[in-house]
């Protein structure tokens, strides 16, 4: 009788959450949802609980769902896809697959996660618009948000990120007018809810084992971190994460109210053509401390198009400049984007080429080094050719090339493979011919390297850290290390502007 009792619960509690949610969002007869369906459990329960909601009593609208197959699990990821075709049996499905890996190299990405994640909502995105829905429902739960508030806050995230996921948002890659909104409609339900409801409804789901693999971060504070929390803190831990995120939800949307109702005085010209906006540094100055930030990102998102790549240190740069008493001051931003002072006025604006001899990497991308016989290995990537050169020096060759732009390595020292990136915080480096590492950021300070150049100039990077911020050190451990009488060998790596490419290649 308990079992039967609780089996109906479940059942209902899910039934519920999705009805519920499904009319806040004022869905009916007419709309189309495609529902990412991954076999997993939270959407197996996604999937069956708004099929619940669109019967005869239900609200009246279609569903479709989308499986995206990642190319990583080989026959398990197979596995899974049939799977989702036997449940979706007699619904409208539609079902891809992409290589992650592959993208990964094509774009530069260094993490697995974000590459498989651009690749899903590119893949929902066009499922969206292809079917002609204008919502994609997504099967994130209570335990989720909880696991993604602790991430944000590790990171030392700002009420954004405490915020977390919300129930309905805006689109999270910009795809143009007709991009659809994010539907989350279990986001009050926790995993186990939505385990228990597959289970009253018969419905078997899918164990994915990339769930286990501890090399992506989420899964370490799933696998490790909470259950930690939970045995010596707090036993309600995700609870109390989620009641932060909501906390901070409230919170921020009066203070983005507020912010809202104040831009016109902060940003009392449109932005220009080119997307260029100046801000008043007076009206920055006389808001509240709170609304300060807001009203940074809010100008960060009218030049830009959007919030990605804009931490709280560059929000906390931007204002310390605006309420300097210097004109002539700049931040360097993502993508290219600059703040500066100028007399009365904090602008915002794309880099002018002119001003940084660097192109804007898009991500990190691997270098392609010499191996065998190839004795040379060339990288195009997002406007840098990048050259790689198998070398043998007489005993008293010189190792100055003569060009800030190349520098000789060790061999060693690339054996694990090398990469390029940017700098990020925390980069350091043990300059040439010091014992102990110092700062990046100080390093380029005392090279005299303009703020401008600081975080698009390139830096070589092996798994032991930067071997060469280049035009500027070389790391003592990367270095070529010449023995006397005899020849010893070396790579020469070689950067050069093209024309801007979009591919990695070698």
């Amino acid at each position: 009788m308990n079992r039967h009792y609780e089996q109906l619960r479940s059942e209902r509690r899910g039934a519920f959450a999705a009805m519920a949610a499904a009319r806040r969002l004022g869905l009916g007869p007419g709309d189309t949802v495609v529902v990412g369906l991954s076999g997993g459990p939270d959407s197996c329960a996604l999937w069956a609980s708004l099929g619940s909601s669109t019967g005869k009593r239900g609200l009246g609208f279609a569903l479709h769902a989308a499986h995206l197959i990642h190319d990583f699990r080989g026959q398990e990821s197979y596995d899974d896809a049939e799977f989702v075709r036997r449940l979706c049996r007699g619904s409208d499905l539609t079902v891809a697959e992409v290589d992650v890996p592959a993208y990964q190299r094509e774009h530069g990405i260094s993490s697995f996660e974000q590459a498989a994640r651009d690749l899903r909502y590119a893949f929902l995105a066009r499922v969206a618009r292809e079917v002609g829905a204008s919502t994609v429902a997504l099967g994130h739960t209570a335990d989720d948000q909880a696991e993604t508030v602790l991430l944000h806050l590790a990171r030392g995230s700002g009420l954004h990120g405490l915020r977390g996921m919300r129930e309905v948002s805006a689109w999270p890659y910009p795809q143009g007018e007709d991009s659809p909104r994010l539907w989350r409609p279990l986001l009050s339900l926790r995993r186990a809810d939505t385990i228990a409801y597959c289970r009253a409804l018969g419905i078997d789901y899918r164990d994915d084992r990339t769930n286990y693999m501890e090399d992506f971060a989420r899964n370490r504070v799933r696998l490790n971190l909470m259950p930690a929390l939970a045995e010596q803190l707090n036993p309600q831990v995700a609870r109390a994460l989620v009641r932060l995120s909501r906390t901070a939800g409230v919170q921020l949307d009066y203070l983005e109210a507020q912010a809202a109702g104040y831009w016109n005085c902060v940003a009392p010209e449109p932005a220009a053509a080119d997307g260029a906006l100046r801000l008043s540094r007076r009206a920055l100055a006389a808001a509240h401390p709170a609304l300060q930030p807001l009203l940074l990102r809010r100008a960060w998102e009218v030049v830009t198009g959007g919030s990605k790549r804009l931490t709280e240190r560059h929000l906390q740069q931007m204002a310390a400049i605006a309420g300097g008493a210097e004109s002539g001051k700049r931040v360097s931003l993502p993508g290219g984007y600059t703040a500066r002072t100028q007399g009365q006025w904090l602008a915002l604006a794309r880099n002018d080429d002119d001003e940084c001899p660097y192109p804007t990497l898009s991500g990190e991308f691997r270098l392609t080094l010499p191996w065998g016989p190839i004795a040379v290995g060339v990288t195009r990537r997002d406007g840098w050719e990048v050259t790689c050169q198998a070398s043998r020096l007489p005993a008293d060759a010189s190792l100055d090339t003569g060009n800030p732009m190349a520098a000789y390595l060790s061999p060693a020292a690339l054996s694990e493979g090398a990469s390029v990136r940017t700098w990020q915080p925390g980069d350091r480096i043990q300059p040439l011919g010091m014992a102990g590492s110092r700062k990046l950021q100080d390093v380029f300070t005392d090279a005299g390297v303009p703020r401008n150049r600081r975080e698009r100039a390139p830096l070589v990077v092996t798994p032991r850290g930067v071997a060469w911020a280049v035009g500027v050190r070389i790391a003592d451990w990367a270095a070529v290390r010449p023995r006397s009488g005899a020849e010893h060998t070396a790579t020469l790596i070689r950067f050069e502007r093209v024309a801007a490419t979009g591919g990695g290649g070698g």
